[in-house]
């Protein structure tokens, strides 16, 4: 069975037609090796490109979200307002002295009417 095998493969060799279709066959190998290089490198280029782009852009957002943190914190800090604080505490101490001052009126009243009625 091998030798038959080495027959074919010897007599196949010897053939013009099979040879000519072997070097087509190399010939277009070639060609499409070249073109399958070419390819890849302008894969690489274009994604080189398009990683630039990215980092650049990345660049630009991280600039545009620092800025607009530091104009948040600005108005966040222009809209604190510490008078307004003080005065409510002040405002808390006023209403407690008023209602502890009608406190005491109405109990010397109270002890005024209690008294008066006991004479």
């Amino acid at each position: 069975m091998e030798g038959k095998i080495q027959q074919l493969v010897n007599e196949l060799s010897k053939n013009e037609r099979v040879q000519a279709v072997i070097h087509d066959v190399h010939i277009l190998q070639d060609k499409l090796n070249s073109e399958m290089n070419k390819t890849i490198t302008m894969f690489k280029k274009s994604a080189g490109d398009i990683e630039k782009n990215i980092l650049a852009y990345k660049k630009q957002l991280l600039s545009q979200k620092d800025r607009l943190e530091k104009e948040l914190r600005a108005k966040a800090k222009s809209l604190q307002v510490k008078p307004a604080k003080k005065m409510a505490k002040s405002a808390k101490a006023t209403v407690k002295k008023t209602t502890t001052a009608a406190k005491k009126k109405t109990a010397t009243v109270a002890r005024k009417t209690t008294t008066k009625k006991r004479a």
